[in-house]
């Protein structure tokens, strides 16, 4: 399925994400209810994830980036340590003394506020990569 470019009098995709703001922050007032770890939990996140990942792959770039490849390198090699990092941790014990990042993020989304905050966090970078 090949993509089909935006019609020029279209709004850009930054323009209909600032449109949407008021829904995602009522998505995210609403999904924060959910306990982490829980099956309406994990739906909160991957229906909008899985919204954003299909815009994402229909949508055409302005124009395309070189990527050099010193960025692909820094970019790459931070992925790898994260994934080092939390593969180390989880196999040390995922605990106090080696802790995985959901470790860290846990009094922040132990928190009604925290999740919503989490939301918004996870919502935004996504319509950040989409409108890229």
């Amino acid at each position: 399925m090949t993509p089909t470019p935006r019609p020029v009098d279209e709004p850009a995709p930054v323009a209909r994400v600032r449109l949407l703001w008021p829904a995602v922050i009522g998505y995210a007032l609403v999904a924060a209810v959910a306990r982490p770890l829980t099956g309406p939990a994990a739906g909160a996140v991957l229906l909008p994830g899985g919204a954003l990942l299909a815009v994402g792959l229909r949508r055409v770039p302005d124009r395309l980036r070189q990527v050099g490849p010193r960025a692909a390198v820094v970019w790459l090699g931070l992925g790898v340590l994260f994934c080092l990092w939390e593969l180390g941790a989880l196999l040390a014990g995922n605990d106090e003394a080696h802790p995985t990042f959901s470790i860290f993020t846990d009094p922040l989304l132990d928190t009604y506020p925290g999740r919503v905050v989490g939301y918004l966090l996870w919502l935004g970078t996504g319509a950040w990569l989409v409108t890229r």
